[in-house]
């Protein structure tokens, strides 16, 4: 029997600056003076119900703010993201990893993702040339790149996630911006990004079909889950001003480990 080893928790990327400095924009968004590090954090995901082992999970949502700044995009213009391909293992009532996986965000003009349902979303999200494309990278040398902990059954359902990413594609400043490899994996190589993430059934679409989504009834692909995540990395381009970075890779990064045998 071999022990793998998953992350169950990614703390944040610490910086410390000092002085002003001009605002760094990149691809139309505005990552303002503190451009050595880069925090999406987003407020509006949905995620379809995951039920057991090999099920594709998917999910789309909104950035809003960019390193605190919540005007960050030309007029309306904001980052929305969808992810698919990351595929369900290790399923139990409390827990579930994912392997591979990939997100897409786009700049588009502001619109409302609780005017129509989430397929629509999806579909009206995933247009065009992605600002960034991001890969799943793997945890502790597994192929598992994203880990989740908490209550996916019942007619209460909730959880926290942590995974890594690379970014393999999107516009080439953003790209050359962002591939960092500035996180260890635990495994002796680098990602570019840390992913954490919550989500529950509290509140959810009013235009999908959300029957049994919290009565312990939902069945796979239902989008059940609403929440928030947080991708938090590295650039490539040095911020004058800056004093120190703490808390760089996985290890140094406050993780607590789930330790689980696979057969």
């Amino acid at each position: 029997m071999n022990k793998k080893f998953i992350a169950s928790a990614i703390a944040g990327l610490g910086l410390a600056a000092s002085g002003s400095a001009s605002a760094i924009v990149v691809g139309g968004v505005d990552f303002g003076a503190a451009g050595l590090l880069s925090h999406l954090e987003t407020t509006t995901v949905a995620e379809t119900f995951i039920s057991g082992n090999g099920q594709q999970l998917l999910g789309y949502g909104q950035v809003n703010t960019v390193n605190g700044n919540l005007f960050y995009g030309s007029g309306s213009d904001r980052l929305y993201f969808v992810f698919d391909q990351y595929v369900s293992n290790d399923y139990t009532f409390t827990t579930v990893d994912f392997s591979a996986g990939q997100v897409r965000v786009y700049l588009m003009p502001t619109f409302n993702l609780l005017a129509q349902d989430s397929a629509t979303n999806f579909g009206l999200i995933d247009t065009g040339t992605p600002w960034a494309v991001l890969e799943g990278h793997g945890l502790f040398g597994t192929t598992d790149t994203l880990a989740s902990n908490g209550q996916f059954t019942g007619d209460v359902i909730s959880f926290s996630g942590a995974g890594l990413l690379d970014v393999v594609g999107g516009e080439a400043d953003v790209v050359a911006f962002l591939d960092s490899d500035g996180i260890g994996d635990g495994a002796g190589g680098f990602a570019d990004i840390a992913i954490t993430t919550s989500g529950d059934n509290a509140v959810l679409n009013p235009f999908d079909n959300t029957d049994g989504c919290t009565t312990g009834d939902a069945v796979e692909g239902q989008w059940c889950i609403a929440g928030s995540a947080d991708l938090r990395g590295l650039t490539t381009v040095p911020e004058p001003g800056v004093l120190a970075l703490v808390g760089l890779g996985l290890l140094g990064m406050g993780v607590s480990l789930r330790k689980r045998k696979s057969a």
